[in-house]
């Protein structure tokens, strides 16, 4: 629907104002400049409805929210005491989060992944190895997915928590503690 209004909207603006241009009709010109930003606006105004409908029926991002958080996101140096990422010097990443959950790129831990088809194995140190399935899109609680070539893990699943500091995402160890009472 919004596509549609979208695309009426910019023809009828063009459209209808080259026509008016060209006949020297100042009505049409008017009026196709209302009409096509009066759809355009109309479209918008749907998709805000959508975002505020979305948001209070408690209903998981789109394709296309995940997409825009996850390139709207900033990447910044990302340091870690006990995990060596890649690359080694310099490592910057973005910190994903969606529903409450913060997500990072697998590339990151990549000195301790191993995958085999959809199956990514976790080894960081200190820690038992963990292996996750990866899905093909976002879903809420999802502990491992892929977008647009790039696979998220939340770090939750395998063992790791990040705290943003002064620009800089320090990982950290999760305790045990964390987890008792989550079902």
């Amino acid at each position: 629907m919004r596509t549609l209004l979208d695309i009426f909207g910019y023809i009828i603006l063009l459209f209808g104002t080259l026509l008016g241009a060209m006949s020297g009709s100042l009505i049409l010109i008017v009026v196709s400049i209302v009409g096509g930003l009066l759809l355009l606006a109309l479209s918008h105004l749907i998709g805000i409805a959508e975002n505020v409908q979305a948001r209070l029926l408690d209903l998981p991002p789109t394709l296309n929210t995940v997409r825009a958080v996850v390139q709207g996101a900033a990447a910044v140096r990302v340091e870690a005491e006990d995990i060596e990422l890649y690359p080694a010097a310099d490592a910057k990443y973005e910190l994903i989060e969606l529903d409450d959950e913060q997500y990072m790129r697998t590339k990151a831990f990549r000195h301790y992944l191993a995958v085999m088809d959809s199956r990514y194995t976790f080894s960081l140190p200190n820690r038992p190895s963990i292996t996750l399935h990866c899905a093909y899109d976002y879903d809420r609680g999802i502990e491992l997915f892929a977008l647009d070539g790039q696979s998220f893990v939340m770090l939750k699943a395998i063992g790791v928590e990040a705290v943003r500091d002064n620009g800089v995402i320090r990982l950290y160890a999760r305790s045990g503690e964390d987890d008792e009472g989550e079902v």
